[in-house]
């Protein structure tokens, strides 16, 4: 947000290109090592923890310096491919951060296998708000490029490193270390078949920003870059769902299709999750650009667009599907439907780029993709629930939901047009708007939340509250 009003659409497409091949080569070198922590600490006793914790570590060193070293000499050949030529120096600039950041990832497991992830917290907020102070700073006090904010970057991750390596061996610091019978083959077995699980997403992940980077400059990917993406909060709530998911069907799956409760669980999960989610997708379509200038400056209002898309079709990520299809075991399923969307997405946007010549509609074409996506691993639950995918979806809770998020963003767009005011108070206003409109339409048309709101009431005094509660 910072960046983005003090560089021109150039500098800041160059800023986030880095980030984007960073991020896009970060699943192959990673190779799927930061979950191994979680998967063999518990597995050993507490002796043998410092020994495996090194030869992880010692793991992440080799990859994060092979890592930095293709950056650095495959920066020219990467401009290349994303035709901008002020790429190259970027990369350079920024190939040491892969030896400093890789060595760290895993701390997060290590901390939850010995339970001190409030001791995680801590270092999750220093680190990552000193690292936005060490990018935005010079650009702030010294007017500095993209250039300066990623030496501020290269910085804040030496930072980073020094502090996580020493807090990875804090939580074993009293223990004697005693080798263990965890060998490198052992590991790699674990982690190899999760590189290729995220490979996968990976490609489909970044298929768009490839697409758009070299064939529509840095400035339309500054602009694609700021507006393709889904509501964090979305993530938030859909994440929280699968973790209380997995150990439910977990434990009522019995191997033949979905019993009465699991059915139950499956259909309360997507009207809740659609109560909560639906509303902040349609005010965030309704009022795209507003958020867009907010967030970014106005010379962004064209991501709104892409912001747009996002959201409308992030209506059909109510339900997690991962955990659901790991707890009845259809993983392979599952990958199969991840590489079939892949190889589409490259065709589909390598079409769009020969035929239609333009960023909107590869962000359509991936978006119809997705939907595909979604179609199919439906169908897989479905085909074990035994049930048509119709049966699956609540359908006129989810249309009462999406009828009152609709109306109440449409009354507050038309009624916003009688202000005259400045963008941050247009943001404010329709927000108030939309949630007053909404909750009154709630009431008229008998759409209930106390099923949603019960599940954060724990106090008997608090409960008095649902009584205001459509």
């Amino acid at each position: 947000m910072v960046l983005s009003r003090f560089f021109t659409k150039g500098d800041y497409g160059t800023y986030k290109q880095v980030m984007y091949v960073y991020n896009t080569l970060l699943a192959i070198f990673t190779l799927g090592l930061p979950k191994s922590y979680a998967y063999f600490l518990p597995k050993y006793a507490k002796e043998y923890s410092k020994d495996i914790i090194n030869k992880i570590t010692r793991i992440f060193f080799i990859l994060g310096a092979t890592f930095s070293l293709f950056l650095f000499s495959c920066a020219g050949p990467i401009s290349s491919l994303l035709k901008n030529e002020n790429l190259e120096i970027a990369l350079k600039l920024f190939s040491p951060t892969p030896l400093l950041l890789l060595p760290t990832l895993g701390l997060d497991a290590i901390y939850a296998s010995f339970k001190k992830t409030k001791y995680l917290a801590f270092y999750t907020i220093f680190t990552r708000a000193f690292t936005v102070l060490c990018i935005i700073l010079p650009v702030l006090l010294f007017k500095g490029n993209y250039l300066h904010a990623i030496i501020g970057f290269d910085i804040a991750s030496l930072i980073t490193f020094i502090l996580a390596i020493y807090l990875k061996s804090w939580p074993v610091k009293d223990e004697p270390r005693q080798a263990s019978s965890l060998t490198y083959k052992q590991i790699f077995d674990f982690s190899i078949p999760l590189l290729f699980a995220s490979l996968w997403g990976t490609i489909i992940a970044s298929t768009n920003q490839f697409f758009i980077s070299r064939y529509y400059g840095n400035e339309v990917f500054a602009e694609f870059s700021n507006g393709f993406m889904e509501l964090p909060f979305v993530g938030m709530i859909i994440s929280a769902i699968g973790a209380i998911l997995l150990p439910i069907f977990s434990g009522i799956d019995n191997g033949e299709g979905f019993t009465v409760s699991a059915f139950s669980v499956w259909r309360s999960a997507l009207i809740k999750s659609a109560k909560i989610i639906f509303p902040m997708l349609i005010y965030s379509v309704f009022f795209a650009e507003i958020i867009m200038r907010c967030m970014y400056g106005d010379h962004y209002s064209n991501s709104a667009i892409f912001f747009q898309i996002k959201n409308v079709s992030g209506l059909l990520y109510i339900i997690p599907f991962a955990p659901i299809i790991l707890a009845i075991g259809k993983t392979r399923e599952y990958a199969r439907v991840h590489l079939l969307i892949a190889c589409l997405i490259i065709v589909a946007d390598f079409l769009v780029v020969v035929c239609l010549d333009s960023a909107l509609w590869i962000a359509v074409a991936s978006e119809l993709c997705q939907a595909l996506k979604i179609f199919l691993l439906m169908k897989i639950i479905s085909n074990y629930a035994q049930k048509s995918i119709l049966e699956m979806f609540p359908k006129r809770e989810l249309a009462m939901v999406l009828m009152v998020s609709v109306i109440s963003g449409l009354v507050s767009w038309m009624v916003l047009l009688l202000f005259n005011v400045n963008k941050f108070e247009m943001l404010i206003v329709s927000f108030i708007l939309y949630i007053m409109f909404f909750y009154v339409i709630c009431w008229v048309l008998k759409l209930s939340y106390k099923d949603v709101v019960s599940g954060f009431v724990k106090n008997k005094r608090i409960e008095k509250i649902l009584r205001f509660v459509p």
